[in-house]
C-alpha cells in the first residue's frame, strides 16, 4: 500500500466515510466531515499509524491527500 492510498485509509476511518469518496486530489475543503476537530483526530492517527511526526504548520498547509503524502514521504 502506497502513502496515498494509506492515508486514504486512515482519513476515511477517522471521519467514518466511504474510502471511495476520497482521492489523492481531494483534501479538507472537499469533505464537509473534515472539520477541524477531525483534522486532529486525523494527524494524531496518521502519526501513531504511519510512525512519523507531521509539523502541524505542514500539516495544516496541505490542500490535498497528495500534498499530504508528499509531506510525510519527506519526513521519512
Amino acid at each position: 500500500m502506497n502513502t496515498d492510498e494509506k492515508l486514504i485509509e486512515i482519513i476515511a476511518e477517522v471521519i467514518d466515510i466511504d474510502e471511495d469518496r476520497l482521492s489523492a486530489n481531494i483534501g479538507p475543503d472537499h469533505i464537509e466531515e473534515w472539520d477541524s476537530v477531525n483534522a486532529l483526530r486525523i494527524l494524531i492517527n496518521i502519526e501513531t499509524k504511519m510512525g512519523v511526526r507531521v509539523p502541524l504548520t505542514a500539516y495544516k498547509e496541505a490542500k490535498t491527500i497528495k500534498e499530504l503524502a508528499e509531506i510525510i514521504r519527506s519526513i521519512g
